[in-house]
């Protein structure tokens, strides 16, 4: 059993009380457990929505797993846990897995879109933000127990070396995706262009577009070799490399707290490598921030979104550049800085939709990129800012609940309800 911590919190504002009584019911009615014969493994896990979105999801598990181990430390390691039961022996970790599917799945034909052909539906064929080893760290911290990285560092060994052995094919040391899902901002305007479309798509144009390059992927046997040759969907995504970056430095440093020094220093120069290829490549400061690259001519892409915030999170970003950017894009309020902060599109941009509900990532504020800024922003000497961001952040989260996504102008919660990751807004009160 993992060590709890026995902590109170005497001081707990109303809206910080209301953050963690909704926490607690999400964790409830969340809650998917059960035996997986396949695996012969007991899976425990928080679907995003029991509304929506039923499986489980790579990015959502690791956000879900930070909000618990403020209220359940040990569901908090299950959760973890049951994501690496589904790694492959190559060390690859799918963005989806099917814990519990009925009749192999026969009535999704959709997810086998997203799964190599001629398996059992199992998992998907395709990866999300790399952020397992910042949830691992994390959560130890929360709980106060330097014995839990450990029991997970052969699988985060395994997963960043598939990481860098099939997705960096260049020696930049930058990841590249196949398809928006991988993003975890799958309609975001930034992937308009590697898309082909010259003006905002509609819901069902995108859809088939997305689809389409699910079809090649499948076609493709979803090997990594084979989809990034063909070049169907080819972009290095400023969020994807920025939590690469990030995820490689918090390996450097989980292996040095444990002596690990070999290791330690290889983590290190990737990291850096990863830092100064996006420092040359991608950073924009004319138009805010870290702006993606399309194609293997690597097309520098606009408009500026919250995706070219989330780098913030990167070690060794030059002072004055961090410095550049929240001064004079996230804090403006005619861009970032609207009532509830931060909106996935810049209010500035022509894409820049705050009602948008059937295309999303292109207007609304979501908790989980307002957790990955706020932790970039803290970890280069803008707390204020970052505690001004959280307390906003608890706000919104009080005023309307567990929402996949809100209206930046009138906090409007939108989307799937009862949606885990927005308990995220739990660890900026507490943290």
């Amino acid at each position: 059993m993992t060590r709890a911590l026995r902590h109170t919190f005497p001081m707990e504002s109303p809206d910080v009380q209301q953050v963690r009584s909704l926490v607690q019911r999400m964790a409830k009615t969340n809650l998917k457990q059960g035996h997986d014969h396949s695996l012969n493994f007991d899976y425990s896990y928080l679907c995003p929505s029991p509304h929506e979105y039923k499986w489980q999801w790579f990015w959502d598990s690791c956000f879900h797993s930070i909000a618990l181990a403020h209220i359940d430390p040990d569901q908090a390691v299950r959760e973890l846990e049951t994501l690496v039961a589904t790694q492959r022996d190559d060390g690859f970790i799918g963005h989806m897995h099917f814990w519990g599917v009925k009749l192999g799945g026969f009535f999704r034909p959709w997810a086998f879109g997203q799964a190599p052909p001629g398996e059992r539906l199992r998992s998907s064929g395709l990866i999300q933000p790399p952020v397992l080893a910042q949830a691992v760290e994390r959560v130890a911290q929360i709980v106060g127990d330097a014995a839990i990285p450990p029991r997970f560092m052969e699988a985060l060994d395994l997963y960043h070396a598939w990481l860098a052995q099939n997705r960096v094919p260049d020696d930049d040391g930058l990841i590249v995706i196949v398809s928006p899902y991988e993003s975890g901002t799958d309609q975001s305007p930034a992937f308009d262009e590697a898309l082909g479309f010259k003006s905002p798509p509609g819901r069902w144009r995108a859809g088939f577009k997305n689809r389409r390059i699910d079809a090649r992927n499948w076609l493709a046997g979803y090997n990594s070799g084979k989809m990034l040759s063909k070049h169907r969907f080819y972009v290095k995504e400023a969020l994807v490399n920025g939590l690469y970056a990030d995820s490689l430095a918090t390996m450097a440093r989980m292996h040095r707290a444990h002596g690990n020094n070999q290791s330690s220093a290889a983590y290190d120069a990737m990291a850096g490598k990863v830092t100064s290829s996006m420092l040359e490549k991608m950073l924009d400061r004319a138009n805010g921030g870290f702006m993606s690259l399309v194609g293997t001519e690597e097309r520098r892409v606009l408009p500026l979104t919250v995706g070219a915030l989330v780098p913030l999170v990167m070690p060794n970003i030059p002072q004055d550049i961090v410095d550049e950017i929240v001064d004079r894009h996230i804090l403006r309020r005619d861009k970032f800085w609207l009532r509830y902060p931060l909106p996935s599109v810049a209010a500035t941009e022509s894409t820049f939709n705050a009602h948008e509900d059937k295309l999303i990532w292109r207007g609304p504020t979501w908790i989980n990129t307002n957790w990955l800024v706020w932790r970039g922003m803290r970890a280069h000497g803008h707390s204020e800012t970052a505690e001004h961001l959280a307390t906003r952040t608890v706000e919104l989260v009080a005023k309307q609940g567990l929402y996949e996504y809100y209206n930046p102008l009138s906090g409007q919660g939108m989307g799937a309800r009862s949606f885990g990751w927005s308990a995220l807004a739990l660890d900026m009160a507490l943290a």
